[in-house]
């Protein structure tokens, strides 16, 4: 907080109080956050673990922001087969059956898995979470800032909040922040950057016998 009220000029200044610097950091955190997890490299990614019950769905934990994905955990040696995401044109191909889910669909805030699988099979429902809430947080509480770039970003955002609200010139502030913010968004979309990304193709999309691929290689 305090190297915010420094950078914005603004440390002896009672426009702003304590809890008020701490909900615009909270702020902008949440858009670096979404900046990063908005590049699809799982940096944020998180697992919830569920046994069925033999229901069609399962109710999303409280703070799911966005599906990576939903595995079924074939054996107790960990060995997996994702599930594929079903189109809302494809609702009707797996309607009604019964078995080992194949396929999933997000409704509302349900997973719904199809076929419906039965009682005691296991799944691992891969996810970001939603950005945390830091007014919540002690000053000595560590957040990850995940780049250099990403701590110039926040810093920079919040002073534009807080010059903004004093009336004050926010040029700089502003492009300040923006080139953090491109340097931070080409990180995230570059983090592996000795592999190059590829595209999965399939025709039939449903379950572990589909016929599979090997790593590198396009399904058709």
């Amino acid at each position: 907080m305090l190297r915010c009220q420094r950078r914005a000029d603004m440390e002896s200044n009672s426009l702003i109080g304590n809890g008020e610097w701490k909900a615009l950091i909270s702020e902008q955190y949440g858009d670096l956050y979404s900046v990063v997890a908005s590049a699809g490299l799982r940096y944020f990614e998180t697992t919830y673990a569920f046994t069925t019950t033999g229901a069609a769905f399962v109710a999303e934990p409280l703070d799911m922001l966005a599906t990576v994905g939903v595995d079924f955990i074939a054996n107790a040696s960990g060995q997996r087969d994702s599930l594929s995401e079903l189109m809302t044109t494809e609702r009707q191909y797996l309607a009604g059956l019964i078995g080992t889910a194949q396929a999933y669909s997000l409704v509302d805030d349900r997973l719904m898995l199809y076929p419906v699988p039965p009682a005691g099979q296991q799944y691992e429902w891969l996810y970001i979470a939603q950005s945390p809430d830091l007014t919540t947080l002690a000053d000595i509480d560590c957040v990850d800032l995940v780049t250099p770039d990403g701590e110039a970003f926040l810093m920079w955002g919040v002073t534009v909040k807080a010059l903004a609200k004093s009336e004050s010139d926010v040029q700089l502030a502003l492009a300040e922040r923006e080139s953090a913010r491109v340097r931070l968004c080409d990180w995230a979309t570059l983090r592996a950057f000795n592999s190059a990304r590829r595209r999965v193709i399939a025709d039939e999309p449903y379950g572990p016998d589909s016929g599979g691929y090997l790593p590198g290689d396009y399904r058709r």
